[in-house]
């Protein structure tokens, strides 16, 4: 049982630690001039769109982390070298499907089903 009071008293403390400090009077500026304030001109997303990429952004910035796969570096690529091959093969293996593809007739295999026999 006294345990368990010390327990709570502890926890109690701990928490205490954690409230912000009472604010006694008005704040004071260090200065009298005004503070800056930086403003961004030129081109603004609509709020709309914003609220719509929120998702987005979001779970792209959890998953972040996990294309580093521990070297701190983009895609795991630590040496500069890979990204030659990285970018290279898919872009090879791109080309020749879309000369492969448009060889290719455009005709269904099964058009000439007969859709009369069941």
């Amino acid at each position: 049982m006294q345990t368990r009071a010390l327990l709570c008293l502890a926890l109690a403390a701990a928490a205490s630690a954690f409230t912000a400090p009472a604010m006694g009077g008005r704040m004071q500026l260090r200065s009298s001039q005004a503070a800056i304030s930086m403003k961004a001109g030129g081109f603004q997303l609509p709020a709309g769109v914003k609220k719509a990429m929120a998702p987005a952004i979001a779970a792209l910035s959890i998953a972040a982390p996990a294309f580093a796969e521990g070297t701190g570096e983009a895609i795991g690529i630590d040496d500069g070298r890979l990204l030659i091959p990285l970018l290279l093969i898919p872009t090879i293996v791109f080309v020749v499907y879309q000369g492969f593809a448009s060889d290719q007739d455009n005709e269904d295999f099964f058009d000439t089903y007969d859709q009369r026999r069941k």
